[in-house]
């Protein structure tokens, strides 16, 4: 998550907020990209501002 909130931070965000999604595992084995890629990526909520 850190190396996300620092591309947001380079592209002008401030006050970034990253939060995993309680269904998370859920949401990424829908989309049917096989076995285990929910162990690799994650949906999340963003919050950020541009000032």
């Amino acid at each position: 998550m850190e190396e996300l909130q620092e591309l947001l931070g380079k592209a002008g965000f401030r006050d970034i907020v990253v939060a995993n999604k309680d269904n998370s595992d859920e949401i990424i084995r829908s989309w049917n990209f096989g076995e285990g890629v929910e162990k690799m990526v994650f949906s999340a909520y963003i919050l950020a501002r541009k000032p």
